[in-house]
């Protein structure tokens, strides 16, 4: 080959390795800031978890709740603001539950509050909440 067309060819090599080294980094960073942030959510969620669990036995008439279990790999964070949240009641994973929580500002004051909770007919039915 001429030194013209092997200049070239390298080029165009050293391009594209550059290119994909550049997505792959992009991605790896992407990757670990979407970890940062649901770590972050997490150890928000473990802070307030009495705050759902208390919404929750609030709707408990028939005090049929004994334990509450927040699935953490379900936390999201919610695009209308605040944290979403999944879990189930009683070591039942078919009595599951879906709540919120957000931070507010009433009267000057950060007060943190649930967006409410979405429960299971069949929980409905055991907690008397129908």
């Amino acid at each position: 080959m001429k030194r013209k067309t092997k200049i070239v060819l390298l080029s165009v090599v050293i391009t594209i390795a550059l290119i994909v080294s550049l997505i792959g980094g992009g991605k790896y960073y992407m990757n670990q800031r979407a970890e940062h942030q649901h770590e972050e959510m997490v150890a928000y969620v473990k802070q307030y978890q009495r705050v759902i669990e208390n919404d929750l036995r609030e709707s408990d008439k028939n005090h049929f709740i004994k334990s509450i279990t927040i699935n953490y790999n379900t936390i999201k964070h919610n695009p209308m603001g605040g944290i979403d949240v999944t879990g189930y009641v009683n070591g039942d994973k078919k009595l599951v539950f879906h709540s919120g929580i957000d931070k507010y500002i009433i009267e000057n004051k950060e007060k943190i509050e649930t967006d409410g909770v979405g429960i299971t007919s069949k929980l409905a039915e055991l907690m008397g909440d129908e």
